[in-house]
């Protein structure tokens, strides 16, 4: 890995690409006095933009028994879908093979869009102070570009980290007594997490004769499963480890995914909204459509907006783009282009 340098225009960045060829480019999400100087301590630490990292990965997606094939280490079963331990032994030691698809995409775009809504409405952040990165492979970046952040120190971010995740909300911390029962104390408008659960309540239970939320009494464990529910299902699944870091190294918007072949680029928020996971997906295509045969096996259901039937020896005629991606990411093989 070649680290710490700086250029001084995005030409002399690109003549350096060129001459260089990096299969992955990152860059830091920190201000420095001296970016180029080797020691860390010399650089003269000037602040960090807030990132944040939302990756399908670990977010068990039901697509995930498409294409995810995980195989035990120590007994040797093997299987489709996502599990953290082997059913039939109980090891964790697992050997993956992971693919991504729009289904995968379409979660880390809905976690996205509860992301910029946290940002936008609790927080007070402008849309104009955020860009969104897809990230060439499992989900996106946000980054909050605001000189208001870029002091915060790791603690800070924590905090930040810790509401957008919905971490430390307490059922009792939304209840008032109604004799041996509760109620909600807030209605839909209230600000923050107390309106966001009132809206989800209301959503996704159907209250007594229409009554209203604030005067619905119910037990403390009706209300404790509920908003347990409402506070998992709105809590954005970020990565807390990069929005803590004041000095971490992110993708390079316009780079190529090292492990995908698909391209790195820049989102807006309302394209976010409005866009489907199947286009966002065919934008960071940059190879070609020509046809070519790979072997893969095991060959997985669903790869991108793809679906496979087994093929003879787990062999498939693909586009290139696909193939360039099954050969990085997996164990695919090139076989011969077709006609």
């Amino acid at each position: 890995m070649i680290r710490h340098i700086s250029f001084n225009n995005k030409e002399d960045l690109n003549e350096y690409i060129k001459a260089n060829v990096p299969q992955h480019i990152y860059y830091s999400s920190a201000y420095y006095q001296r970016p180029s100087a080797e020691n860390m301590d010399e650089k003269g630490w000037l602040g960090a933009d807030l990132i944040f990292d939302i990756d399908v990965d670990h977010i068990p997606t039901k697509c995930k028994e498409l294409h995810d094939y995980w195989k035990c280490l120590n007994c040797g079963a093997s299987g489709w879908g996502y599990t953290e331990k082997c059913p039939s032994c109980g090891s964790d030691k697992l050997e993956w093979e992971k693919w991504v698809c729009d289904i995968c995409i379409n979660y880390a775009r809905e976690e996205i869009i509860k992301l910029i809504d946290i940002l936008e409405n609790d927080f007070g952040y402008s849309r104009s102070d955020m860009f969104v990165t897809f990230s060439g492979h499992r989900g996106f970046h946000l980054h909050l570009e605001n000189e208001d952040v870029r002091d915060l120190d790791q603690d800070a971010r924590r905090e930040i980290s810790d509401y957008v995740r919905g971490v430390g909300l307490e059922t009792k911390l939304f209840l008032t007594r109604d004799g041996k029962n509760y109620r909600y104390r807030y209605n839909v408008v209230a600000p923050g997490w107390a309106g966001r659960i009132a809206k989800y309540l209301l959503l996704n239970n159907e209250t007594d004769g229409g009554v209203d939320l604030e005067q619905l009494s119910k037990p403390f464990e009706w209300w404790h499963q509920n908003i347990k529910a409402a506070i998992n299902e709105l809590a954005v699944k970020i990565d807390e480890k990069v929005t803590i870091d004041i000095k971490r190294l992110i993708r390079l918007p316009g780079s190529l995914h090292g492990k995908t072949g698909l391209k790195v680029f820049t989102i807006s928020p309302n394209e976010v909204e409005n866009l489907d996971s199947e286009t966002i997906l065919k934008r960071a295509i940059v190879f070609s459509e020509e046809r070519v045969k790979v072997r893969l096996s095991p060959l997985p259901r669903k790869i991108l907006y793809y679906y496979f039937n087994s093929g003879e020896n787990g062999i498939i005629e693909v586009p290139m783009y696909l193939a360039v991606y099954m050969m990085l990411n997996g164990n695919a093989e090139p076989v011969s282009k077709i006609g």
